[in-house]
This record gives structure tokens, C-alpha cells and sequence, in this order.
């Protein structure tokens, strides 16, 4: 699903695939796993044996020199990532625990004053605002670029929840022929513990689906209860637990 969404936003962007990599990983004539990454970020790996490890590794050091971080089902990206360690002299070190999440039917919230509108260009200093909260939220891995941002709002991918004004907001992006992941979702401190997150992300993955797609996925870091708990009650369902291995200087000894 993210692989498929990663090509297929790439590709309306009309982005050249020379500095990426988009590859399976075959045994015996069967695609058994996918590798992906888009530089500067992280490599991403599906699940697949584990014993394919070492040769992922030597197919993403023909192409890098180097990698921040490997994300993936957990004994997976383990894999990976110690066979990158070995081959580079370096070192690994858990990272972020993640959920994907995959929904097929709203349960909306009650309740929640407000209405679900598109971004538009005059929200933009407001939305790179909040993208940059976002980003403080949980990680600097996970900021978007200002012109990445602005390319959102010009797209109509950015939502915003409007209570009298903005409250909170969400993107849906990565669409394939199937599903868009939703994500991004971001209230500030002052205005959270009101519902708005949930009627957002409710409410976006409902226009999703009733464009024609048949679901909506998301991550969510696994730490934060109140963000897991709130997706669970609108409708989201545990697909698969993945992890990051950040990959950092081996310590001299």
C-alpha cells in the first residue's frame, strides 16, 4: 500500500525516479518483499524473509552510500538494517515503534462543533505553523518541506477542521487506484482533549472514501496512546506493527 502510494504521488508530481529506488525482492520467481526509498529519507521494507536481509542491503549500497534509517515489520527491519551495519562498519539503534492502521467504514464522532473544509491559500502561514508543531510532536523526521507544505495546500490535500476558525488539521496524499494515506493530523496544545482531531480525520477519511476509494491507511507512533485510541474509535483497524532502526557512527572503543 505505502510503496504503491509513494510511486503513484511521485508520479503526479511528474518527479524523475533516477535518485529513488523502487525494488522487489524474488525467490524462486515469486516477489516475496518490496524496498523503497526516496532520498533524503528513510529506506522502507514490507514484510519478506529475513534470510534476504543481507542482499537487500548490498542493492541499496549499490545505490547509497548512506541511509538515516530502515522502517519496516520489526524482525524485517532489524534484518536489514544490522546487515547495512555490518557491510558500512556502523551501527544500529531502535527508533520509533509505529502502527499502521487501515480503514474501511466510518464510525463518526458526535458532537464536535465545527465543519471539515479544504486549506486554502490563505491558511498557509497557518499550516506551516502547525507543520512545524507537528514536526516537534514526533520527530524532525517527520517535517514537510515548506514548499512541500504550500504544494499540499495548492493540491487541496490539506484539511482543516473550522470552529469559528481553524482547529485542527489533516492530509490525505499518496492516493492509488484503491487508498490514500491520512496523516499529518495535528491540533495545537491550547485547543486539544475537544474532539477536533477525530471529527478531522473522521471526516477526511469519509470524503476519501466516497470519492471512490475503498480504504484509508495511517501510522501512528505506537507511544502515543491518546492518537491510537482515537483512530481505533472512528473506525481504524491494526494492520501491522513496524519499527525504525536508525543507523548511527559505531562507538569507538
Amino acid at each position: 500500500m505505502v510503496s504503491w502510494g509513494f510511486a503513484s504521488e511521485r508520479r503526479a508530481r511528474g518527479e524523475s525516479e533516477v535518485d529513488a529506488l523502487f525494488a522487489t525482492v524474488e525467490m524462486h520467481g515469486d516477489v516475496v518483499g518490496c524496498v523503497l526509498r526516496t532520498p533524503p529519507h528513510k529506506l522502507l521494507v514490507t514484510a519478506m524473509p529475513t534470510g534476504a536481509a543481507g542482499a537487500v542491503a548490498e542493492l541499496v549500497s549499490d545505490r547509497y552510500d548512506e541511509i538515516p534509517t530502515v522502517l519496516g515489520r520489526s524482525d524485517v527491519a532489524e534484518a536489514v538494517a544490522s546487515s547495512w551495519a555490518a557491510l558500512k562498519g556502523v551501527a544500529l539503534r531502535p527508533g520509533m515503534r509505529q502502527c499502521i492502521y487501515r480503514l474501511d467504514e466510518v464510525v463518526h464522532p458526535s458532537g464536535v462543533p465545527g465543519r471539515l473544509r479544504v486549506a486554502e491559500p490563505d491558511d498557509i502561514d497557518l499550516v506551516l505553523e502547525w507543520t512545524r508543531g507537528f514536526a516537534d510532536d514526533v520527530g524532525h523526521q517527520f517535517a514537510l518541506r515548506s514548499e512541500a507544505t504550500v504544494t499540499l495546500v495548492e493540491a487541496g490535500a490539506m484539511f482543516l477542521w473550522d470552529d469559528g476558525a481553524p482547529v485542527s488539521m489533516a492530509v490525505a496524499r499518496g492516493r492509488t487506484p484503491n487508498s490514500i494515506r491520512v496523516g499529518y493530523v495535528y491540533t495545537p496544545r491550547e485547543l486539544r482533549g475537544r474532539g477536533y482531531a477525530s471529527a478531522t480525520v473522521a471526516e477526511v477519511s469519509q470524503r476519501m472514501l466516497d470519492s471512490g476509494l475503498r480504504f484509508c491507511v495511517l501510522y501512528t507512533d505506537l507511544s502515543n496512546q491518546t492518537s491510537n485510541a482515537i483512530y481505533q474509535r472512528i473506525g481504524y483497524q491494526v494492520v501491522q506493527e513496524v519499527s525504525d532502526f536508525d543507523i548511527v557512527p559505531r562507538a569507538s572503543s
